[in-house]
Parts: structure tokens; C-alpha cells; sequence
């Protein structure tokens, strides 16, 4: 299931939430956790983080996670990359 594009946020909340030092963290490990879960083989809990971190970032990562949701996506699917 793709993640639908969202707009970007008003400049001012994208500022706020650059400076939400928690929420970055929890941002971080998400995305940690993501790539973890993926060299693992574990595509689908990987899958899970990826969307929790986007989650926070409300949208943030869309783009520039993109490729790579794409590729654990087929893997989750049982497709080699």
C-alpha cells in the first residue's frame, strides 16, 4: 500500500518541530530500528518504524525514504531485490 503524498507543513512548524529535541530522538530511533529490521530481513517490522518515523515528521520523509519503502516493500512480498 503506497503512503499518499502530503503537503508540506507552514515553514513555521516545520521550524517547531526541528526543535522538538524528543521527538527528533524518537524520530531517530524509529529509523534506526527501520534499517535495523531491514538488514535482518524483516521487512515488514522494518516497514512498521519507516512509517512511525513519517508519522512524527508528519510527512517529512515521504520523498526521501521513498525508494527505499519500495524496495522493502517487495521484499516483504518475497521478491529479491
Amino acid at each position: 500500500m503506497a503512503t499518499p503524498l502530503q503537503m508540506p507543513p507552514p515553514q513555521d512548524a516545520v521550524i517547531e518541530r526541528r526543535k522538538d529535541w524528543e521527538r527528533r530522538a524518537m524520530v531517530d530511533v524509529a529509523l534506526s530500528l527501520a534499517e535495523l529490521d531491514a538488514s535482518w530481513g524483516d521487512y515488514d517490522y522494518a516497514l512498521e518504524y519507516l512509517d512511525a518515523a513519517n508519522e512524527l515528521t508528519r510527512g517529512a520523509l515521504t520523498q526521501r525514504w521513498a525508494a527505499r519503502r519500495r524496495r522493502w516493500v517487495y521484499a516483504a512480498r518475497g521478491h529479491s531485490s
